[in-house]
């Protein structure tokens, strides 16, 4: 007589093989749903950082254009006013009263 043929003996119930099968090929998609999305997230914050990265390089590239421009204006702007002020002193009367 075997365990199977005593009516004292109980079975154990449980899942079948083919549901724990099922529901690790649930786990499984889950998963790999689940790194797809993170990769996809990933690969569009490199995208945005390097489009931050380029606008960040052409302000700076604006900008120093910009401070050259404004050096340059401020290097004539200085040397007009050495000029007026070369003349004002050489119009200066010289000596003491007249």
């Amino acid at each position: 007589m075997t365990d199977d043929d005593d009516p004292r003996v109980e079975r154990r119930r449980g899942p079948s093989t083919a549901t724990l099968s099922f529901s690790g090929i649930i786990a499984v998609a889950g998963l790999l749903a689940s790194g797809v999305a993170t990769y996809n997230s990933v690969q569009n914050d490199i995208a945005s950082l390097k489009r931050g990265e380029l606008y960040q390089e052409r302000t700076n590239e604006r900008l120093s254009e910009e401070i050259k421009s404004s050096r340059t204006e401020q290097r004539e702007t200085m040397r007009e006013f050495n000029e007026k002020l070369d003349r004002i002193i050489e119009q200066w009367p010289r000596g003491g009263k007249q």
